[in-house]
């Protein structure tokens, strides 16, 4: 499957499980976009379990409503791990708070990295370890 547009990312499929979102320059973010980011997301990974990698060193920015939108608990149900790219201090500050203000969802570890392989590399290191634990809690229920 190609890419998708949305109104302020760009969505791939690196591998199986790993979704790749690009984010458009000068993008802002409300419920309306953030509501198609998380259908868009969906749609791509077919309701799996999934990383997700961010490539935010495009400026953007995300509304209190969006945030609060995305932080739900169910907006990460299927997300195994997020790595998130940046570039500038101004994307690092809203990306440090974002990952503060999604803490309620802690299942899901996210990470800031400057190095697009690193990030990747730490995605499938968190999705092996996850279908690992999977193995594991199926073997128990035997």
């Amino acid at each position: 499957m190609g890419a998708i547009e949305g109104k302020t990312a760009t969505f791939s499929m690196l591998e199986q499980d790993i979704l790749f979102v690009v984010m458009k320059e000068d993008a802002v973010v409300d419920i309306p976009e953030a509501k198609e980011n998380q259908e868009i997301a969906t749609h791509l990974t077919n309701g799996n379990r999934y990383a997700s990698l961010v490539d935010a060193r495009a400026f953007a920015t995300i509304t209190s409503e969006a945030k609060e939108y995305s932080a739900r608990p169910e907006a990460y149900v299927n997300v195994v791990a997020q790595a998130i790219i940046v570039s500038s201090l101004a994307n690092r500050l809203i990306a440090t708070f974002l990952i503060r203000f999604h803490k309620k969802n802690k299942n899901v570890e996210m990470k800031l990295f400057n190095d697009y392989d690193v990030a990747l590399d730490w995605l499938k290191e968190k999705l092996a370890e996850d279908k690992n634990s999977k193995k594991k809690l199926s073997l128990l229920n035997f």
